[in-house]
């Protein structure tokens, strides 16, 4: 079954929120500093973007027509958290800070991705997923990368 292509517009935002939101969050990564390694910076990239593809790619294959309009909503909610973490990436401030600017990022990001997957009609288990890969990405960020846990 052939599903159509994103039209020029939706492609356009894809491309634009994810990208910024990339370089953005890679900006605040190599800002914080309190990372043992290069390899523990770069698993801290991957755990986060890993966590969008797994969306991305569930919902490209559950969602059929209405792919690309959740992937839209992703893209959008991911460069909202972005921006929330710029003025640390700026001032480059303590890991307290650090941590704080996360904790607005994710808050910012799970009500964008609440608020509009719910206005452009989609089930309540999208966000959902959302808050349960955020789960796993936060538990491997803790124990993983900053062996908190």
């Amino acid at each position: 079954m052939l599903h159509p292509l994103p039209t020029l517009r939706q492609a356009a935002e894809i491309t634009v929120a994810f990208a910024l939101s990339t370089l953005i969050t890679a900006l605040f990564i190599r800002v914080y500093g309190g990372y043992v390694s290069q390899e523990t910076m770069i698993l801290s990239g991957s755990i986060a973007g890993g966590k969008w593809a797994i969306q991305i790619l569930l919902g490209w294959l559950l969602l059929g027509a209405k792919r690309w309009i959740y992937i839209r909503e992703l893209g959008i909610a991911c460069l909202i958290g972005s921006l929330v973490l710029i003025p640390f990436s700026i001032t480059s401030g303590a890991a307290l800070y650090f941590f704080g600017s996360l904790l607005a990022s994710i808050c910012a990001m799970g009500t964008t991705v609440v608020i509009r997957l719910k206005a452009a009609g989609f089930a309540w288990r999208w966000p959902a997923l959302w808050f349960l890969l955020l789960s796993v990405a936060v538990t491997l960020q803790l124990t993983i990368v900053f062996h908190i846990l």
